[in-house]
């Protein structure tokens, strides 16, 4: 649980009992993890939750009428996408139990997922105690629920595109898009299209969570060409002195450039990956091609088993 100190009496925690948020799927419900290894933007959230708020108590833990209306809202936000909404809104019935609901479309989302539980004032209490909360949307209670969305083969936005309608060369099999801005979030910075006329690679792209061999090998062509327009990026000159300025900035493009040369190149300065890319490109690209695999070999070893 996460809150500041209100100004304000504030019910005990323990007259809320809050059940771990379940998601939905398609073969049944399960505890929210920390993180979803194979999420993608295609994938929508459902979400619920039951919480039961001992009202009479809350009531007067905070000295406020018998009949003060409570509600529960809940607040979803996308960190690196930088989006946030009101999910769900719902007064407390007599005995305080309710099911909370959060459906979010994938395309809204990126980096992690919080979710945010309040019980609130559900309108203005007079009152002449200023240690009493009085106004509608005082909060009496929160808690923060976060989940990384991790999944391998969608963390970008990406768009099936008609190439040819679109600009495109209409053979290509995918185009990507580069920030102008270290300072971007990372979830909006890079955007991935895919060529609505290749049926192969819009597949792959859809069943990454469960590809095919012949799959599994255009996913990782794609994740090699992606790679290396994003570490070329990062060593442009005018970045790659300056993305330790956005260590604190964890959901800034610029961070996820530091982050990704250090995983591939732990040992080798920005200043020094384009020294050898400038002297010797050929070796640059197969050093780059061994960090690709050993990093994908590392990822797959770890990999999270799936629910059950």
């Amino acid at each position: 649980m996460s809150r500041a100190v209100p100004p304000f009496l504030i019910p005990e925690a323990d007259v809320i009992t809050a059940h771990p948020w379940l998601l939905h799927q398609d073969n049944g419900a399960v505890a929210l993890p920390p993180f979803l290894p194979d999420w993608d933007y295609n994938t929508d959230l459902h979400l619920t939750r039951e919480v039961r708020v001992d009202t009479v108590r809350a009531r007067r833990d905070a000295s406020l009428p018998a009949d003060a209306p409570l509600l529960l809202v809940v607040e979803w936000t996308a960190v690196a996408a930088q989006t946030s909404d009101r999910a769900c809104r719902l007064p407390l019935p007599p005995d305080g139990g309710v099911t909370l609901a959060v459906d979010i479309h994938g395309a809204l989302l990126g980096g992690a997922l919080i979710l945010t539980t309040r019980l609130v004032l559900g309108q203005d209490v007079p009152t002449s105690d200023p240690f009493l909360a009085q106004r509608a949307g005082d909060v009496l209670y929160e808690d923060v629920s976060r989940t990384e969305l991790q999944g391998s083969a969608g963390r970008l936005p990406t768009y099936v595109v008609n190439f040819a309608e679109a600009g495109f060369d209409p053979d290509a099999r995918w185009h990507v898009e580069l920030p102008t801005s270290l300072a971007e979030p990372a979830a909006a910075a890079v955007r991935l299209y895919l060529n609505g006329t290749d049926d192969e690679v819009v597949n792959a792209a859809k069943k990454a969570a469960a590809p095919t061999p012949v799959q599994q090998r255009i996913l990782a062509w794609m994740e090699t060409d992606l790679a290396g327009h994003l570490v070329e990026s990062a060593l442009r000159s005018e970045w790659r002195e300056t993305l330790h300025d956005y260590s604190d900035e964890v959901d800034s493009i610029g961070a996820s450039f530091a982050v990704l040369l250090t995983i591939l190149f732990p040992h080798e300065s920005p200043a020094a990956l384009a020294a050898l890319r400038d002297s010797d490109p050929g070796r640059f690209r197969s050093r780059l091609q061994g960090a690709l695999k050993r990093m994908r070999a590392h990822r797959d070893d770890h990999a999270v088993p799936p629910a059950v």
